[in-house]
């Protein structure tokens, strides 16, 4: 079939990819009581949300989560002593003691994380090892011996970013959806949603996560729902401006463009009344301020973007009832992880907004009364290199994670933490790793946890069987 022949789900798809782009408007003429009735049913108490963090970049995993050891910390220290502040001293490096110890190993956490060391001494945080992206299990030989299938463009921020986000990608399908969009597209057959618009909403304009065949994601902002100022805020001061937009809005179109374009602005402006109203506010009486953050550079006060996200995610989630949903999957971003110069510097900002964020976002919840209900996780384009290029480093492939909530089977890491050093058995040059836990089982253990079953995990991750006979990871308490 010639590609201008697009199914009309196909190209409802692809339109609702124009309206997150800013297509956003106030109620001007819908009739919108029968859809806020609905939304007012309650949801009871099975609400779960899944709130994916994007490290934008490729966060360095080796400075993340450190083996203190003696034999692995010194391969650490000597593989980082080239790039200044990368070697971090042992007194400065943030202890963590395993449920389950590793036999001979011990770990701490990177010095700027304090606010993820704080959770998981709680119990509520976990560590997966050495994630990344995977078609199957690959070993170094086979690698080398160019005898196993592997990932397209490994260690390109673009590819690895749609390997990570949009699982269809590494079998090599046009489709590209996300699979936090493709869990949503579950989630709706099973009608656990009374109003499926409020399933997939970010934070930070359209994500490749949320992409889904039949779900849509909303596009949200600490300022609250984003309006189409030509409806919301009349041109030139007159109101009669509008008319021509409201004409095109509400006129009957032949053309099937012109079609979508209507039903896409239609539901956005839906969604839109909804949310304004549904929303919880900022501040007092609402969803707590995050405080601010001491930036370990300026070493002044500052306001955490990453905070103020998710911050906006607990007021959306505040609202459940009314928005008609039990089940929601958030993304927000946190960017800059693209080191390769003043690693030291960049690292200890983002790390320390990262750690104040996710310890703020899992008190609202708790103080919400959903701590077992909601859980957090990390993901990035890929890890970064043991090695050092200048005073920074080079595109990885595998790296270390962090999951959050009450649910999680905190205070332990899951997967095989590396050997550490150049040349070992995972490492692909420069201490890149090859991963030993895919995105798919990452992944795929979440989605169980939020409902899914087994044939609906293994429908959404094409590749999840390929990882054994039972290939969940067991970091959520009621998961296989």
């Amino acid at each position: 079939m010639c590609k201008c022949h697009q199914t009309r789900r196909q190209f409802l798809r692809t339109a609702s990819m124009a309206s997150m782009a800013g297509f956003y408007v106030s109620p001007f003429f819908l009739e919108l009581n029968s859809l806020a009735a609905m939304a007012q049913e309650s949801t009871g108490s099975d609400y779960k949300a899944l709130v994916c963090v994007y490290l934008q970049g490729g966060n360095d995993g080796h400075g993340a989560v450190i083996a203190t050891d003696a034999e692995s910390y010194a391969q650490f220290v000597q593989a980082r002593q080239g790039a200044p502040g990368l070697a971090y001293p042992m007194a400065d490096l943030l202890p963590i003691t395993l449920d389950t110890p590793q036999s001979g190993r011990t770990f701490a956490l990177n010095p700027y994380l304090t606010g993820v060391q704080n959770l998981f001494n709680a119990g509520r945080a976990g560590i997966v090892a050495n994630i990344g992206t995977l078609v199957e299990p690959a070993t170094k030989a086979q690698i080398n011996a160019n005898s196993v299938v592997l990932p397209d463009s490994l260690f390109s921020h673009f590819d690895q970013t749609a390997a990570w986000q949009a699982i269809a990608s590494n079998l090599g399908s046009g489709e590209h959806v996300g699979w936090g969009g493709a869990v949503a597209d579950a989630i709706e057959s099973m009608n656990l949603n009374s109003n499926s618009m409020f399933t997939c909403i970010s934070t930070c304009g359209n994500a490749l996560f949320l992409a889904g065949q039949t779900s849509f994601q909303l596009n949200v902002t600490p300022a609250g729902p984003i309006p189409i100022s030509g409806l919301a805020q009349p041109p030139f001061g007159s109101p009669a401006a509008t008319n021509p937009l409201n004409s095109i809005l509400t006129a009957e179109e032949t053309n099937l463009f012109a079609q979508e374009y209507e039903v896409v602005i239609n539901r956005s402006m839906q969604a839109q009344a909804i949310l304004a109203t549904a929303m919880a506010p900022a501040g007092e009486g609402g969803v707590a301020n995050p405080p601010q953050y001491l930036d370990p550079v300026t070493k002044m006060l500052t306001d955490n973007p990453l905070a103020a996200s998710l911050q906006t995610v607990a007021r959306v989630i505040a609202g459940r009832a009314s928005l008609g949903v039990t089940r929601q999957i958030f993304y927000v971003q946190l960017g800059s992880f693209d080191t390769h110069n003043n690693q030291a510097q960049i690292i200890s900002q983002l790390l320390t907004q990262l750690g104040a964020a996710l310890e703020y976002f899992d008190g609202v919840m708790v103080n919400m009364g959903l701590s077992n209900n909601v859980t957090t996780f990390t993901i990035s384009d890929f890890g970064r290199t043991l090695t050092c290029n200048s005073n920074g480093t080079d595109h990885g492939w595998g790296s270390h994670h962090f999951v959050i909530g009450g649910a999680v089977q905190g205070q332990n890491m899951y997967g095989q933490y590396p050997v550490v050093g150049v040349n070992q058995v995972n490492d692909v040059g420069a201490g890149r790793l090859i991963p030993t836990t895919a995105v798919e089982q990452y992944a795929g253990t979440l989605a169980q946890w939020f409902g899914l079953s087994n044939s609906q995990v293994a429908e959404v991750f094409p590749n999840f069987n390929n990882f054994g006979t039972n290939p969940y990871m067991g970091f959520m308490a009621g998961a296989s």
